[in-house]
């Protein structure tokens, strides 16, 4: 079946619905998106979020995996970081998910704004710049830096495959995250959880009132 893009696939593929009426999840998002049926306008960022956590937990429940919010918001942070090593990948195999697949299905701010632009047919001012994915547009704009670099290394690749000078380059897997770290010590973290979380480096690169991650004296 044609699908008119990535989001449009996975709304079909996974047979995303929201309520008891069941209606397409990404219809829900365009209400939220424009502020439509008593809801909030709400950003791009948190919306693209809220996606990726319906699909992650229609997942779960197919698989018979805890599919509790709070579980599927920590997993989730792994995931998204692109962490190829974490003990998470294993724990989802042996329910039988493919956790690097479900990594790629992630849905970015920059493409679900295209779906609710081009295959929807919605739009909305952002004059105000309140309420909206205006208001994030830095991580917007990280997002779609990102989504430009994947595409760019991707045909890259599949030249490098096509001469032979880099054999089945194609099929390899892509990390775009961008990582931020501290001036002052080791600390690395990606930036959509440093923006999550609201710092980069508890300890060098936090305000004092932040409440994150005292530290200890022995």
């Amino acid at each position: 079946m044609d699908h008119c893009c990535k989001v449009g696939r996975l709304s079909g593929e996974y047979a995303l619905k929201h309520g008891v009426e069941g209606r397409r999840f990404d219809r829900y998002l365009a209400d939220r998106w424009l502020g439509r049926r008593d809801y909030t306008a709400t950003g791009l960022r948190p919306l693209s979020k809220a996606l990726n956590h319906k699909l992650l937990k229609t997942v779960y429940n197919e698989h018979g995996r805890n599919a509790l919010e709070t579980r599927v918001e920590s997993d989730y942070e792994v995931l998204a970081d692109g962490d190829e090593s974490s003990a998470l990948l294993d724990d989802l195999d042996s329910d039988g998910i493919d956790g690097r697949k479900l990594q790629r299905e992630f849905v970015s701010s920059t493409t679900l704004y295209r779906h609710f632009t081009d295959c929807l047919g919605e739009s909305k001012s952002n004059e105000s710049g309140t309420g909206d994915g205006e208001s994030d547009w830095e991580s917007d704009k990280v997002d779609h830096a990102r989504e430009v670099l994947r595409r760019n290394v991707s045909q890259s690749l599949r030249s490098l495959a096509n001469k032979g000078r880099l054999p089945e380059a194609d099929t390899a897997q892509i990390k775009t995250e961008v990582i931020l770290g501290c001036p002052e010590c080791a600390t690395q973290v990606s930036f959509r959880r440093a923006v999550d979380r609201g710092y980069i480096c508890a300890e060098h690169m936090s305000t004092a009132d932040a409440g994150t991650e005292p530290k200890t004296t022995d």
